[in-house]
């Protein structure tokens, strides 16, 4: 009974207390406080956003390190020249000339495989490969068995996976591609399973900011994986190149251990979360009663127009992302004819600045969206066409800028800026209009996101076939023009962020519910 007595008397307690706001734990029915200073001093949801951004940083870097290390791994020396005829367009000229001093000479290092051209892009298409067959099981496992193992089931083996690649590669070109493959399997849960976890544990009210932060990582990743696989491969650290796999992994196994220790698949399941951090969440998560779909409503998804509509808007802002990750480093290396360090080093910036300025926009947005100034929609819509705007503006002023490396480089920053505005645009659609089955539709929109990484090299790979030049570039800017418009123009008029019933009950008929026949009803206001 005092017990009882004490722990109402602590859910009065105001959060900002350090010692005092600390919460009874949740399994154990005792008077005994449970982790105090921490509890008082960081709340358990911002715990898990940060742990979340850890989580996109590792796979994103899981993922790209190899375009960096595949150039020290592979032996070029003896390869025949291909014969596509190369545009003279830009040799250097407006290369400041201590830039161009710095870099030269470069000692080229001979790779130890001998690899083909045709091997070499199997092995960097290998984890996209993965990513396909990944998505939708790891989003649906998170539904049925939790977030947080789903989670480090995957990352465990695409960790495990990396640290073997420099065995695999030396072993068998057949096993290092396998490798890569399963890489991409294990990273590919990783955006379906943090935004299935992010509607149980960020209010709406502060899930744009979050959102942004915690998706941030594949900006900051990415940064990360060109700076330091580039360092790597030309130390002799752990033998060179294969450190950057070393550590990779080691890093990946570090993280599911964070995740084991910090992470709980519902604020209710945290024993030491503050009972006014726990009220907070549970009474701002929306009108949606949380429950698990056990029966995927087929049917009724695939025939929804916000949900083909939202697939569509999806489609067209990750082809934006696509771009910047397959085939930015390609037209500066290729048409601005940069070296690789240089072309390395301007080609960290767009990632890194999209990154934070997602961050310092997303706060606002969920300030604006708090106060009631806008709805969801209107977040959701106009993240989309502002992110539109700014690269399709960009790419029409990468065309003006010639052969200026320093405007190209800002006007591809300039671009994507505000690629991560996804982040609180089209990527949190998915929770909106499906909240019990977001892991589920997060998977399916994430297999139609990674289809531009396919498409547009191959598009490049044709366009530029037997030329490479500016004016065979400009086709591949006015079709990515053309993508980005027409599925922004769709996703706005066709678009809605209003729960849908497929993604919020289970598709049963009321009699067919002998258990508990209010469960298909819709609750009035539940927390």
């Amino acid at each position: 009974m005092e017990n009882g007595v004490l722990e109402n008397r602590l859910a009065e307690i105001p959060f900002d207390s350090n010692e005092e706001s600390c919460s009874i734990s949740r399994n154990r029915r005792t008077s005994k406080l449970s982790n105090c200073h921490l509890s008082g001093f960081l709340p358990k949801r911002f715990i898990f956003s940060c742990i979340g951004f850890l989580a996109s940083t590792l796979a994103i870097s899981l993922n790209t390190n190899l375009s960096i290390v595949i150039v020290s791994m592979v032996d070029r020396s003896n390869e025949s020249l291909i014969h596509v005829k190369s545009s003279n367009e830009c040799l250097l000229v407006d290369v400041p000339r201590e830039v161009e001093a710095e870099h030269e000479p470069i000692e080229i290092k001979r790779g130890e495989f001998h690899w083909s051209p045709e091997t070499e892009g199997l092995a960097l298409g290998a984890v996209y490969y993965g990513q396909l067959i990944g998505f939708l099981p790891g989003g649906r496992m998170a539904e049925l068995y939790g977030g947080k193992r789903t989670l480090i089931a995957f990352l465990f083996l695409a960790s495990l996976c990396t640290a073997a690649v420099p065995f695999a590669a030396r072993f068998s070109v057949h096993f290092f591609i396998a490798c890569r493959f399963l890489v991409g399997v294990g990273t590919s849960p990783v955006i379906p399973v943090l935004f299935h976890l992010i509607s149980r544990w960020i209010p709406e009210s502060e899930r744009s900011f979050n959102a942004s932060f915690i998706l941030a990582g594949y900006g900051v990743g990415t940064f990360l994986s060109f700076l330091t696989s580039g360092m790597l491969c030309a130390s002799d650290f752990l033998g060179g190149w294969p450190s950057v796999f070393y550590i990779g992994g080691v890093c990946g196994l570090g993280w599911c251990l964070l995740c084991y220790l910090f992470i709980y698949e519902t604020p209710k399941d945290h024993p030491t979360i503050t009972s006014k951090e726990l009220t907070y969440i549970s009474k701002n998560l929306g009108l949606i009663e949380q429950k698990q779909i056990k029966k995927i409503p087929w049917k009724s998804l695939l025939t929804s127009l916000p949900f083909w509509s939202l697939a569509l808007g999806y489609f067209g802002q990750f082809w934006i992302l696509g771009f910047y990750s397959t085939v930015q480093t390609l037209y500066m290396g290729t048409i601005l004819n940069l070296d690789s360090i240089t072309n390395g080093e301007l080609s960290c910036v767009p990632p890194l600045a999209r990154g934070v300025f997602a961050c310092l926009c997303g706060y606002p947005a969920d300030i604006a969206l708090k106060r009631g100034y806008v709805d969801k929609s209107f977040i959701r819509k106009g993240a989309t066409i502002i992110n539109t705007v700014f690269s399709c503006v960009g790419f029409v002023a990468i065309l003006l800028a010639g052969c200026n490396p320093v405007l190209n480089t800002i006007f591809f920053t300039v671009g994507g800026l505000l690629g991560d505005f996804i982040t609180f645009g089209v990527c949190m659609g998915g929770v909106d209009i499906a909240p019990n089955l977001s892991g589920t539709v997060s998977g399916i929109l994430n297999f139609v996101g990674v289809i531009p990484f396919f498409v547009i090299p191959a598009l490049v790979g044709f366009t530029t076939k037997y030329e490479r030049s500016m004016a065979q570039w400009r086709y591949v800017y006015y079709g990515t023009i053309g993508v980005v418009l027409i599925t922004t123009v769709v996703y706005t008029i066709f678009g809605t962020s209003e729960p849908q019933e497929w993604g919020t009950y289970d598709d049963v008929p009321v009699e067919e519910d002998s258990v508990d026949l209010t469960k298909t009803e819709k609750p009035e206001n539940k927390p």
